[in-house]
């Protein structure tokens, strides 16, 4: 008998650990709210890191381009030898001055079209173009698109202004996808080498 009891209390203890194991519709929805809420809370983690390396890596770009225009665009002033515009007390956004070999350069703005119609607002090219004297007759004057080189790109906005005959002030104003950058920087003619 006592056997027997003892099998029965076991049937009531497993019945109610049976009838009582389960979950409620309360505690699984409980449940489920909360792993949405730290699932939602791990992507909009995810998305905020992953928008700002992006951020990151298209500003870096942006100053690789800069850079790289800026010191393209120095590199050819270097090579002049006298600076023909902007006139001392002016700005212009075109720099014109003669090389070595006696040639004149032009360092000039063109808009790029494209680059316009999706920031919206006016997006230039910088480029070079090298007049080689010996082949250029000034009653008919025709450009060489075989001396026209690209220096920069995604300008706004360039000016020159000389600081004296030899060097001169530049400033930049980029744009790339709707976000800004301006730099000035300082250019100069290369000496000549003579020494007296």
């Amino acid at each position: 008998m006592k056997k027997f009891l003892q099998n029965c209390a076991l049937c009531r203890d497993y019945r109610d650990i049976k009838a009582g194991g389960g979950f409620t519709l309360v505690e699984i929805s409980v449940v489920v709210g909360l792993v949405s809420l730290l699932s939602i809370m791990v992507f909009r983690f995810y998305f905020q890191s992953n928008r700002a390396q992006t951020s990151l890596i298209e500003g870096l770009q942006m100053q690789s381009t800069i850079v790289t225009g800026v010191n393209k665009v120095l590199r050819e002033i270097r090579q002049g030898t006298e600076f023909i515009v902007p006139d001392l007390s002016e700005q212009s956004s075109v720099l014109v001055f003669n090389d070595f070999e006696n040639n004149t350069v032009a360092i000039f703005p063109v808009l790029n079209k494209a680059l316009s119609k999706d920031e919206n607002e006016n997006i230039y090219d910088l480029f070079s173009y090298k007049a080689v004297t010996k082949n250029f007759d000034l009653s008919s004057p025709v450009h060489n698109p075989d001396n026209l080189n690209l220096l920069c790109s995604d300008i706004s906005d360039v000016s020159f202004r000389l600081a004296n005959a030899r060097s001169l002030t530049i400033t930049f104003a980029f744009k790339r996808a709707g976000k800004s950058y301006q730099t000035i920087t300082e250019g100069s003619l290369m000496n000549s080498g003579d020494v007296k």
